[in-house]
């Protein structure tokens, strides 16, 4: 029988045995099987679950076994962790099932012999959030995070052709200062036939 047959597959002392399936983002396919009491998930090379998202801070979550559950927690990261769509600002318990939005990854959160039924998507934040929320810096649909990285492109050459601008003024500038010479040579030439013509 297999593990996802119903088959209660149990690790340590009656803990089920549990995994993240990451659905959406650069590692999507991957799964990673939680194991020992505690499993920190970030960018961070050498962590438990190393994500490579951009997005994701270098330690951003926290999944420990307390209590017979399998409990959640950000750890104070930039965009925050989301459990359904929903941003998490205290420890929740994970149910079989449940999405995690970490950046631009979204993972499902499996146990064994659990019935999970179809995977949920995840869902970029929503206003059912009754405690304050931080909205994360980009959203979860890629088509806004190209758009964001579109401005981001503009800014930047914004930026630098005002950058060469001021540096073609500053070479004016000193040019003219140690050219001086040949400024009131020049300017001496176009003031000659505005004073004939006026005399």
């Amino acid at each position: 029988m297999a593990m996802y047959d119903n088959e209660p597959t149990m690790m340590g002392q009656g803990r089920p045995s549990a995994t993240l399936v990451i659905r959406q983002g650069p590692q999507a396919g991957m799964s990673f099987p939680l194991v020992g009491n505690q499993v920190v998930i970030g960018r961070e090379e050498g962590l438990d679950i190393s994500l490579q998202d951009p997005e994701a801070s270098r330690r951003h979550a926290r999944i420990s076994w307390q209590a017979g559950q399998y409990i959640i927690e950000d750890m104070g990261s930039t965009n925050g962790t989301f459990v359904n769509g929903v941003q998490i600002t205290s420890p929740q318990i994970l149910n079989a099932g449940d999405s995690v939005g970490i950046g631009q990854t979204a993972l499902v959160f499996q146990m064994a012999g659990a019935y999970m039924g179809a995977p949920q998507a995840y869902q970029s934040p929503s206003p059912r959030v009754a405690a304050p929320v931080v909205e994360p810096r980009a959203s979860a649909s890629p088509a806004a995070a190209d758009n964001n990285k579109m401005m981001q492109y503009a800014l930047y050459g914004c930026g630098c052709l005002l950058l060469l601008i001021i540096c073609a003024l500053i070479l004016v500038a000193v040019w003219a200062i140690f050219n001086q010479d040949v400024i009131d040579s020049m300017l001496s030439m176009s003031q000659t036939p505005l004073i004939t013509l006026i005399g």
